[in-house]
């Protein structure tokens, strides 16, 4: 069976960071040579749910991208915005 392959798909949504996420999601499984169905499998989600969390699409429970960062040998953590927030962001909302 051949790898991962390395085509680009179309963002599932339009929120920076969980684009971010998904794309070094997706990045760390490709650089493993995993595909979508195997990783899916070890990290107990659907092929549907990892194509969406990859392509940063909102709604997906954090419990799942959790699973799927430690079947990657990943943790989530979060880090404090020391920039503070933007002018248009109110303190403590996301941007």
């Amino acid at each position: 069976m051949s790898g991962p392959r390395r085509k680009t798909g179309k963002p599932a949504g339009d929120v920076p960071e969980l684009l971010a996420l998904g794309e070094q999601l997706a990045e760390r499984r490709r650089n493993l040579g995993r595909l979508q169905q195997d990783l899916a499998d070890q990290a107990g989600v659907s092929r549907s749910t990892l194509h969406t969390i990859e392509h940063g699409g909102a709604g997906v429970r954090w419990e799942k991208i959790v699973s799927v960062a430690a079947a990657l040998d990943m943790e989530l953590k979060l880090i404090e915005n020391t920039d503070g927030p933007k002018e248009d962001q109110a303190p403590g909302e996301l941007a």
